[in-house]
């Protein structure tokens, strides 16, 4: 488990600093020597030959799970979608109450983003973010959730 920090105020700047402990941990660094070893077996599978013009990044050169871990080091980055590092919930390593969106020990502050996801998501942020906002106004407001309805879906063990 990563353990992200914060710095509102540093003496030398108005922005806060995030610092994201990328390759911090043991699985950190075991998990990304496996992310490539199965990326290039995926994309060097036959069905992929006509579309395969050769590794770019991080190169056929980088084999070993330290020069993949060096160039993580180098390469690596958010892509802008940072999410789980503020986690919503009830448990001890929860940072913000789920019934108020406050952060635990710490007046007046909410955090309402990608930040309080217990755990990511396996697409897109966006929708998620859209609702966890919608979910903190209606907190926020003191208004009343809206009855559950039943809505037919799409299941495929279901056809």
């Amino acid at each position: 488990m990563n353990f992200h920090t914060f710095r509102i105020h540093n003496g030398h700047s108005i922005y806060p600093k995030l610092r994201f402990n990328y390759l911090s941990t043991e699985q950190d660094r075991r998990e990304w020597g496996e992310a490539v070893r199965c990326a290039r077996n995926i994309l060097n599978q036959p069905a992929f030959d006509e579309y395969n013009a050769g590794e770019l990044s991080p190169g056929p050169q980088v084999e070993s799970d330290e020069e993949v871990l060096e160039w993580v080091a180098k390469d690596g980055e958010t892509a802008l979608h940072p999410s789980c590092t503020c986690k919503m919930g009830t448990d001890g390593m929860s940072v913000v109450d789920p019934e108020s969106m406050k952060v635990h020990g710490v007046e007046n502050l909410r955090v309402v983003d990608a930040s309080v996801m217990p755990y990511i998501t396996n697409g897109n942020i966006y929708a998620p973010v859209m609702m966890l906002a919608e979910k903190a106004a209606d907190l926020i407001l003191g208004n009343s959730p809206l009855p559950p309805e039943d809505v037919k879906f799409f299941r495929t063990d279901q056809g």
